[in-house]
Order: structure tokens, then sequence, then C-alpha cells
């Protein structure tokens, strides 16, 4: 019982507390477009999580599709804090059901989470609704998880979605892997567990894929697939020590 009890609180005040406090400071300091800037800091440092970061520097001074690996509902702020505050989201409107305050700050203020209905069989009608969203938002980056959906615990990746890989490619935007583990460590929803720490989380950065340099999407996705799953096992191997 002490469990759940912990993790509820542990909900409460990430998802709940903190997403209404820290908009509510950013405002008040005249700071509105950082309000999820400032959620993410607030989140880690609650949790005191401490990150180890390897490969390459995250593109931020142009527009770049991030590929992450998705693990638990906290990536939402550990990979805000992981891509340098340089990223929209992409997140389903059941999210927005699920944690409100996180959908009122983003309409409001930062324009940084773009709400979408999962089903749409209109590939070039969703692509042309991110194309609307990228002239009015505020950050260069689009992170979305090309898995589909969380891989709690996996030791090993999903298989990749094509949607967002096809937009990158026909939209020639520069597309760049991000492997975080150890998040679970922090806060696993599947188990209800929240730590506060201290935990540590090992991130990998690879280096820019330009889309416009293979000869069809097929090459490009064969490649983007093997890479994310190449540097998956790398950085969890790393992670936790494993031969």
């Amino acid at each position: 019982m002490l469990k759940y009890l912990k993790f509820f609180v542990g909900v409460f005040y990430l998802f709940f507390v903190l997403s209404f406090i820290m908009p509510l400071y950013c405002i008040l300091t005249c700071k509105p477009k950082r309000a999820q800037e400032y959620w993410s800091k607030a989140a880690i440092k609650s949790l005191r999580l401490r990150f180890k970061v390897l490969g390459h520097n995250i593109q931020t001074n142009k527009k770049t599709v991030l590929l992450v690996n998705h693990r638990t509902q906290g990536d939402f702020f550990i990979h805000d804090v992981v891509t340098q505050y340089s990223a929209n989201f992409l997140a389903r409107f059941m999210v927005a059901i699920i944690f409100p305050f996180c959908y009122i700050f983003s309409q409001l203020l930062t324009r940084s989470v773009w709400f979408f209905r999962r089903g749409g069989s209109d590939l070039n009608k969703f692509f042309l609704w991110l194309d609307k969203k990228y002239e009015t938002c505020y950050r260069q980056n689009l992170l979305v998880y090309p898995e589909g959906h969380r891989m709690s615990d996996a030791s090993k990746t999903g298989k990749l979605k094509t949607g967002m890989l096809r937009y990158a490619y026909e939209r020639n935007i520069d597309t760049q892997i991000i492997i975080v583990v150890g998040i679970e460590d922090a806060f696993n929803e599947k188990k209800f567990h929240v730590s506060w720490g201290p935990t540590n989380i090992t991130c990998q950065i690879d280096d820019i894929i330009k889309p416009g340099q293979f000869d069809s999407f097929e090459d490009f996705f064969q490649f983007v697939d093997r890479r994310f799953s190449e540097l998956f096992t790398q950085t969890y191997m790393l992670h936790y020590k494993k031969d």
C-alpha cells in the first residue's frame, strides 16, 4: 500500500503541482514561452537525475526531426532536458485528458506540445497539419517516438513505424537519433515506481542523418531502423554494464 501511495503522490507532484506552479511562475516573471522548460527543470531536480551524455551535439539551429526511444511517461520532461529545450513534442489527445495542465500551458503559452488523434489514415493531411504547426511554434525541432508506444523495461527496440520517417524524408528534414536509458529506475508507471534519486541516466546522441542522401524512402528507413537498434543496444549495454 505504501508503494502505491508514494507513486500517486509522486505523479500528482510531478504532473499536476509542478505543471501548474512553474507555468504560473513563468507568467509572473514575463517568460511564458519557457513554461515547459521550467517545468522540466523542476521535475528533473526533484527526481535528482544525473545525466551521462555521449556522442554528438543536439542540432538546435536548424529544423530537425529527433527520433527518441520511448520508455515511460517520465520521458516527457526528461527528453525535454536531453534535447536542450529545443523540441516540440507530438502527443495523443489522451495525454491532454490525463494531464490537463500540460495541455493548457502548451496551448496558451509554449505551443511546444502538438496534440493529435491517433487513427487517421490520410498521411498527407497529417503532414500538412505538421507544416502549419511548424509555422507558429517557437522551437526548432520535432521530437517523435518512432516505436509508436512505450517500451518499458525492454532490452531491445520495437519495430519502427514509417509515418514520421516518411514526413522527414518527403520534407527533406535532417534527422537525429537519441537514445536514453535508465528512466525506469526513476519513474515507471507500469510498476507504480517513483524514486527521488539520485538516479543515473545514460544518453547517446547520434550524428545527423540527411534524408536527401538516400535514393529512396525504403533505403532511408532501413538505415534509420538499423542504426536506431544499434545505438539502443550500445547504450543499454553501457548503462547496465552488460557484456
